[in-house]
């Protein structure tokens, strides 16, 4: 079974960036926060890497790039993963087909996921940095499901916004129920976290 687990919300837990302000010697209240501009247009694929990323950082804010990299370094760099889960997701994958999706900056989420050491988990990722579509934009799909041949699940915290397109695409969706969505549709699945999702995928291949 191909498993498509999305990023933020389901492996990692991402700190907010207001709250690293002051190294960039800028108000967290400012708007628009030129923090967001930055990684908007770097997820996006407007910029393509972390240097073009800091050049603009730093022209938004007045801070220097080393002040500039300690704020990559403290937000998108050092989010939350839990430590089990690196064992979850070898365990996943020897089972499994992974593959990552995600509305992020593609040499962030690849520093993380190696530091974490669970990288050669996945066969593939899918990064809007990228695709230079952000999810819901039917292409990183299409790429996430070409040539399968058997059933796809797609892993989200955000049902509205991924995983309705990814029942577009036939694949099952789990969602990670939270607090801050009130799904549009019923999720086929919901977990609450990415430790009851080996049960579930065990469920669906037993329901096949």
């Amino acid at each position: 079974m191909r498993v498509v687990l999305d990023y933020g919300g389901v492996l990692v837990d991402q700190k907010a960036e207001r709250e690293y302000a002051h190294l960039l010697g800028v108000s967290p209240g400012r708007e628009p926060y030129p923090g967001w501009l930055a990684y908007y247009l770097f997820r996006a694929g407007f910029l393509n890497s972390e240097e073009q990323y800091v050049e603009l950082l730093s022209t938004l804010t007045g801070a220097t790039e080393e002040q500039c990299l300690e704020y990559v370094d403290r937000t998108w760099l050092d989010p939350h993963f839990p430590e089990e889960y690196g064992e979850i997701l070898h365990e996943l994958a020897s089972r499994h087909s992974l593959v990552l999706f995600s509305n992020m900056a593609k040499p962030w989420v690849e520093t993380v996921l190696r530091r974490h050491g669970v990288r050669e988990a996945f066969d593939s990722l899918f990064v809007s940095s990228e695709l230079e579509r952000p999810k819901p934009h039917p292409r990183g799909y299409h790429l996430c499901t070409e040539g399968v041949d058997g059933d796809i699940v797609m892993v989200s915290d955000e049902f509205n916004e991924d995983l309705l397109m990814a029942r577009c695409f036939g694949m099952t969706t789990i969602w990670v129920e939270n607090d801050e969505e009130d799904p549009y549709q019923e999720p086929d699945y919901t977990i609450d976290s990415l430790a009851s999702l080996g049960s579930v995928l065990e469920e669906i291949q037993r329901n096949q």
